[in-house]
């Protein structure tokens, strides 16, 4: 048995010749549907590969050696784009270098994302977008992965993060090439134009036959009808390459590499079609009729990054997109059928997004079927055999009580956290399990010089809540106060679903000191107008007095899941919010340096208008800097705290209506003399305080068992 590994690249007589592969032209199987010529003979041209990286040097005084890292070296590159290209990674040093086929390097470093352990980002000048999904994972001599390679016939060009394989292990034996396969293809053309390509072949006769079954039904190989079959001789070509001549019509040149990974054969192809215009990529993997239960980790040609759990009932995408957003998307797996190969599972077939997928070794690969909405479409995993992460973990974008809006990252397997301000200033550190409170977690962190540490928080659905040790608002020099927090990974993008009433609670800070905002809200007309009662009575929208009732225009802001409102009749007067799905709601959230007053910052939550009041149990932080539990009920309130100085306590209050005019989800809370104002939904519960030097600018937030 003979492999090679890939060292060094063609050189120049085998860039002119078959280094990189040729396009297989229509007898490769672009086409699916009937009616399709084959294309004229092409061929794709790879880089010469950068030396290898050599161990350092040693730096101890044994006079031994360091020793370089197992996975250094270079690999060579087939991605979503159809370009061949070539990877040298360092990872002593956390470099790398992507060169194309005219020779074009880029270079950069890459680090790894505590929040997904395993999985590295490349840092590089051309990633633009919102977040940061040019990442890799790494497995024995093959790196999985996407980069912001140039996206294909772009003129003026543009780069985007794309899927793409790299191995540096080939197999260089032809009777080792045997085998039935199911292929997947992604093409792409000018004018933005994309198609897929879906079907089985077979490499026989001690490497010697490629067959190819081209029809619009996907057939298993032996079933493959006798006009829809290509036939193909093969020869060794260099550099580990194989060419494949149609027998039936030799301008038809199918060149191909087989790598090894995960201990099986992987078919790759890539490059440039001529006749016509089409740069394609190609992946193989063996057929078979087992069918386990894995769980991938990649990247898509959408440019999203995440996890693809699949089983034979049931696909399920987790991900983040270029633009900063998480969601989730579960599809419907469907059984073999007798002539469609057992390696390939239908994905939505009954949907309008319909996919193929296939598995083996350590991948695991969907494409998009021949319809409009998934064509070209292919998602590239390398498959995780180890425990599954906690699916909390990841990053999400906080509203603060000091009137910022933050970035937190968490793993809550290795419990290490980094929050990160709008400065990008970051305080990181480890939390652990609060021993006194089941589902509560204590952050670390240097900021906290008290002698009890309030700083916290509780867990939901794409959402986190607690307090952290912000830097109080408006203050100079920096000092830090632990000041609660609502975190979400579930942000609203489409702007109809931003309707509602809400009952929007909040504080305006200054260094002098905190006031109140206390009002209900209405977003309306398909997320395009949002009314407020500006009165110091507390009214419902729909009793608010016509004089009192300020109209604002809602349109797009500044990312994907945020929104811009403009004062109609005074447009000094504007912001911008953002609805985060709590519990299977909308929550109201705002926070930020107010525009035309830059001495003041705001925070807002607003909490969905309802007919019911049950009785709750809450946990969470207050801007006094305490941490306690809350019960609330349908006439009361009591919260038991511990203060950042150590006093503890149990505060109650009665509650109240609003009376026949005031919101129906909210209740004035009688402390005596003092009163407050609080409001609760189906996993939040916030109060604030009147608008009195007493209570003006006291904030609660809790998320409720």
């Amino acid at each position: 048995m003979r492999m090679t590994r890939y060292l060094t690249g063609c050189g120049l007589a085998a860039l002119l010749a078959a280094c990189g592969g040729g396009g297989e032209g229509a007898g490769g199987g672009l086409p699916l549907a009937s009616g399709s010529g084959n294309a004229a003979p092409n061929t794709q041209a790879a880089a010469p590969a950068p030396a290898l990286v050599k161990a350092k040097a040693a730096q101890g005084t044994q006079g031994t050696q360091d020793i370089a890292d197992a996975r250094n070296g270079t690999y060579r590159v087939y991605a979503a784009n159809g370009t061949q290209q070539q990877l040298t990674v360092d990872f002593d040093a956390g470099s790398y270098t992507m060169t194309d086929s005219p020779n074009l390097p880029e270079s950069g470093t890459f680090g790894e994302d505590f929040t997904e352990p395993g999985t590295y980002v490349f840092a590089s000048g051309r990633v633009t977008t919102a977040a940061n999904t040019s990442r890799f994972r790494v497995t024995a001599d093959a790196i999985v992965g996407a980069f912001p390679f140039a996206t294909a016939y772009a003129s003026p060009v543009a780069y985007a993060a794309q899927p793409f394989v790299a191995a540096r292990e080939f197999v260089a034996t032809a009777a080792l090439l045997d085998g039935t396969y199911n292929r997947f293809s992604v093409t792409r053309s000018p004018g933005n134009a994309q198609d897929s390509a879906i079907l089985s072949m077979r490499l026989s006769g001690s490497g010697t036959v490629l067959e190819i079954c081209n029809d619009a039904v996907i057939y298993k190989i032996d079933l493959c009808p006798a006009a829809s079959k290509r036939t193909y001789a093969v020869a060794s070509g260099t550099d580990d390459t194989w060419v494949g001549t149609n027998v039936a019509n030799a301008g038809d040149v199918a060149n191909f590499r087989m790598a090894r990974i995960g201990g099986q054969n992987v078919y790759l192809a890539g490059g440039v079609s001529t006749a016509p215009a089409v740069q394609f990529m190609r992946i193989g993997l063996p057929e078979s009729s087992s069918w386990p239960a894995t769980r991938g980790v990649g990247a898509s040609t959408t440019g999203s990054w995440g996890s693809n759990l699949i089983d034979s009932a049931n696909s399920v995408r987790t991900s983040t997109g270029t633009d900063g957003t998480y969601a989730s998307l579960a599809m419907p797996v469907g059984g073999t059928f007798a002539l469609q190969p057992e390696g390939i599972r239908g994905v939505n077939s009954g949907g309008t997004s319909r996919y193929f997928a296939m598995q083996g070794g350590a991948l695991s690969v969907l494409v998009g079927s021949r319809n409009p909405n998934t064509q070209g479409y292919l998602q590239l995993n390398l498959i995780d055999t180890g425990a599954a992460p906690d699916a909390r973990n990841g990053r999400y974008k906080v509203y603060a009580s000091n009137g910022t809006r933050q970035a937190l990252a968490l793993n809550l397997d290795s419990k290490r956290y980094e929050m990160t301000d709008e400065t990008g200033t970051a305080a990181s550190g480890s939390f652990a399990e609060d021993a006194a409170e089941a589902g509560s977690f204590v952050f670390d962190s240097a900021r906290i010089a008290s002698p009890v540490n309030t700083a916290r928080f509780r867990l939901a659905a794409d959402t986190v809540v607690g307090s952290f040790p912000f830097a109080v608002a408006q203050v100079t020099p920096v000092s830090y106060g632990v000041r609660p927090f609502v975190a979400s990974r579930a942000l609203v993008k489409t702007q109809a679903a931003l309707d509602g009433v809400y009952n929007r609670l909040g504080v305006n800070l200054t260094a002098a000191g905190g006031d109140s905002s206390i009002t209900q809200i209405q977003v309306a007309s398909g997320g395009t107008a949002l009314y407020l009662c500006n009165n110091s009575t507390i009214y419902r929208i729909d009793t608010c007095p016509a004089a009192t009732l300020l109209t604002y225009t809602v349109s797009p802001g500044a990312s994907v899941d945020t929104w811009n409102i403009v004062n109609v009749s005074n447009p000094a007067d504007r912001g911008s919010f953002a609805i985060a799905r709590v519990g299977n709601e909308n929550v109201y959230l705002s926070a930020g340096i107010v525009p035309s007053t830059p001495t003041t910052s705001v925070f807002r939550i607003g909490l969905a208008e309802r007919a019911t009041w049950p009785a709750v149990t809450a946990r969470g932080g207050a801007t006094n800097g305490s941490w306690g539990g809350t019960a609330i009920d349908a006439s009361g309130y009591a919260r038991t705290q511990v203060l950042p100085g150590g006093a503890t306590g149990t505060f109650s209050a009665t509650l109240g209506s609003m009376g026949a005019v005031g919101p129906v989800n909210m209740r004035a809370a009688s402390f005596g003399t003092a009163f407050h104002f609080a409001s609760q939904g189906s996993k939040l519960f916030a109060m604030v305080g009147s608008r009195n030097p007493a209570t003006a600018g006291a904030l609660e937030i809790g998320l409720i068992d």
